[in-house]
């Protein structure tokens, strides 16, 4: 899993919000579900007392040391999902 991943994911449970848009980028849902898993096998993901998702100390270290390493990650579509970029002359018939 990549860095800029596994932030993504650490992230989304640090706030509590949805991981649809790893979704709608073109990520398998088995996939997303894989790198939860190994985050938990790690350690850096663990349940409360209302089995809800979040980060253990270990994960919210790893989170703040991403954080401070690279500033700005964005999600970026596969590249299979990819168009090429066409000059202003071209016409782009689907």
């Amino acid at each position: 899993m990549r860095e800029s991943t596994e932030f993504l994911i650490l992230d989304t449970i640090k706030k509590h919000s949805s991981i649809m848009p790893l979704f709608t980028a073109g990520y398998s849902y088995s996939k997303v579900i894989e790198w939860v898993r190994q985050l938990e096998k790690d350690g850096k993901i663990c349940y409360n007392e209302m089995e809800q998702r979040m980060l253990s100390d270990v994960g919210l270290i790893r989170w703040e040391t991403i954080k401070k390493k690279k500033n700005g990650f964005t999600i970026l579509p596969l590249n299979s999902y990819k168009v090429k970029k066409i000059d202003i002359d071209e016409i782009y018939l689907p």
